[in-house]
């Protein structure tokens, strides 16, 4: 991948560029006044973790995916130019769409965004789904039942997995939990060396 003056300020991993606060892009976007309120406010270690432990269990081209709560959309990014995934990304938090199309734009790929709550998903937006994705989205107890009900629409609409990973939050247990109760789910734990040294938790739920 060639890379320009900007791309100093990015982290590159699996040809996919993640952009850091100090990206001219960045600073240009929070000074216009747009500034993500539910956590959105940058890159968070999970993408790397997803996007490692997706090189080892990779997507069909051109699958379809939802990124839900996606922040800044660095795993769908990845999906949608390792994959040609064709890629929507999901947050309850409408200001991180700057963020997502920047990021988007300097690994020129488009992804959609949609604003939604995990409620707001319906069964019929999963309809066609092969995989949903989300790191970092667990992270308070009143969001455990909106996923857990979501994860149950997915199922029943056909999804062919749900990946979410955590570092290991009590929410994200509680979460974990009722999914392996319910459906055919389980929890593994994913380290990486790069770009950071770091260890994850990915629950995994699939039909069946």
């Amino acid at each position: 991948m060639s890379k320009n003056k900007a791309d100093k300020h990015a982290v590159e991993y699996l040809d996919t560029l993640a952009l850091q606060a100090s990206h001219p892009a960045v600073r240009k976007l929070k000074k216009q006044g747009h500034e993500p309120s539910i956590h959105g406010n940058k890159v968070w270690r999970s993408s790397f973790v997803l996007m490692n432990y997706l090189e080892d269990y990779p997507l069909p081209q051109k699958a379809r995916v939802l990124d839900i709560g996606c922040g800044w959309g660095l795993t769908g990014i990845y999906m949608a130019k390792r994959f040609n995934a064709r890629v929507i990304g999901i947050d309850a938090d409408g200001d991180v769409k700057p963020f997502l199309d920047a990021q988007a734009g300097i690994n020129d790929v488009a992804i959609k965004f949609e604003k939604k709550k995990f409620q707001q998903i319906r069964k019929q937006d999963l309809v066609g789904v092969h995989t949903v994705i989300g790191g970092d989205i667990c992270f308070w107890d009143e969001l455990v039942q909106p996923l857990y009900r979501l994860i149950g629409r997915a199922m029943k609409a056909g999804v062919k997995q749900v990946l979410i990973a955590d570092p290991g939050r009590s929410p994200f247990w509680e979460l974990s939990k009722l999914c392996e109760e319910k459906f055919n789910a389980s929890v593994v734990e994913h380290k990486i060396s790069k770009p950071y040294k770091t260890s994850k938790h990915i629950l995994m739920v699939r039909p069946g």
